[in-house]
């Protein structure tokens, strides 16, 4: 079967990163991105953000892709978004991947376009249904998030919804 594509940006990349998510998220998705939010990430890399520099990392292996799009320019003038952010929405809706975003108007957005959406809680969420973390990985993980300045009220969400299925 051909592998769901998963479209990372640049705030959804840094808190994988933050929880060491990739591998995992690796071994089911196959990770793509747009040249924008690429030069996003090098950028903070050369500032000294640890974080990008392990991004880079997977840059540099081939381990996640970046992609051309064709409908950034349109979404960014029918929704007045940032360049990066419009990228990422014209590339899941190309793609018709999945998309990866902490930002609520990107999400608003992708509902919009019928682009499908997820965030870093919820794709622990389903890392753990997948068999890849344990129960207790996971309320570990999402407690790390909430540590790093993550939505707090989402992460509760999903620990909701463990310890529903857990029971």
């Amino acid at each position: 079967s051909v592998m769901q594509r998963l479209v990372i940006n640049t705030s959804s990349s840094l808190f994988f990163t933050k929880v060491g998510l990739l591998p995992k998220l690796l071994k089911k998705f196959e990770v793509i991105t747009t040249k924008e939010i690429f030069e996003e990430i090098k950028e903070g890399e050369e500032i000294g953000f640890k974080d990008a520099r392990i991004i880079m990392n997977y840059f540099e292996e081939k381990k996640i892709g970046i992609m051309d799009t064709k409908k950034t320019k349109e979404i960014m003038k029918n929704f007045s978004l940032k360049h990066a952010d419009a990228s990422v929405l014209s590339l899941a809706n190309e793609e018709e991947a999945l998309l990866a975003t902490e930002d609520r108007q990107i999400e608003k957005i992708s509902l919009i376009l019928e682009i499908k959406v997820t965030n870093t809680a919820v794709l622990i969420y389903y890392l753990n249904k997948e068999g890849d973390l344990s129960h207790s990985q996971s309320l570990l993980l999402l407690d790390l998030l909430i540590q790093e300045g993550y939505n707090k009220e989402t992460c509760l969400k999903i620990k909701e919804k463990l310890f529903g299925d857990f029971k």
